[in-house]
């Protein structure tokens, strides 16, 4: 199966420094990565991944989500300020002062690469994927719309 993708090359998609930490952060979370593109994918699409039966369009659209869901999922860890580093929005005139994101830019960041990585997958997800497209997309879950619905009528 060519899921997980190899480390090095998420850090190359993604335009990030090749640092130990966030190698270190993305090898924690792959496994979780694959569970989540399995629980969102069509049950035919997923038994062909995990055979190897799959064309290069599938393969690099998965490569894409995955590497944006891995970002998505680590943002958080990867934003923590240790010694000067994290996700830095902007740097000052001497470079003596650097500023973070907020959780709310990463709260955005996340949806963002979220929306984004289904996206890639879009004709290979199930329900459980268009569900929760819909849900990071437009910010209400089916299950709640239709709770709602049922104590209106």
């Amino acid at each position: 199966m060519f899921l997980p993708i190899d480390t090095a090359e998420v850090v190359k998609v993604l335009n990030l420094n090749n640092d130990d930490r966030i190698i270190a952060t993305f090898e924690q979370h792959s496994d979780r990565i694959v569970l989540l593109l399995e629980r969102f994918s069509d049950s035919e699409t997923w038994n062909n991944i995990v055979a190897e039966s799959v064309d290069f369009e599938t393969q690099k659209s998965y490569k894409y989500a995955y590497c944006y869901l891995l970002l998505s999922s680590t943002i958080q860890f990867l934003n923590f300020k240790t010694i000067g580093e994290g996700i830095i929005k902007t740097t000052g005139f001497d470079n003596q002062s650097t500023e973070l994101l907020t959780g709310r830019e990463i709260e955005d960041n996340k949806r963002s690469l979220e929306i984004e990585a289904l996206e890639m997958i879009y004709e290979y997800l199930g329900n459980r994927g268009i569900d929760r497209l819909r849900e990071i997309k437009h910010g209400i879950a089916k299950t709640k719309q239709q709770a709602s619905r049922a104590c209106v009528i």
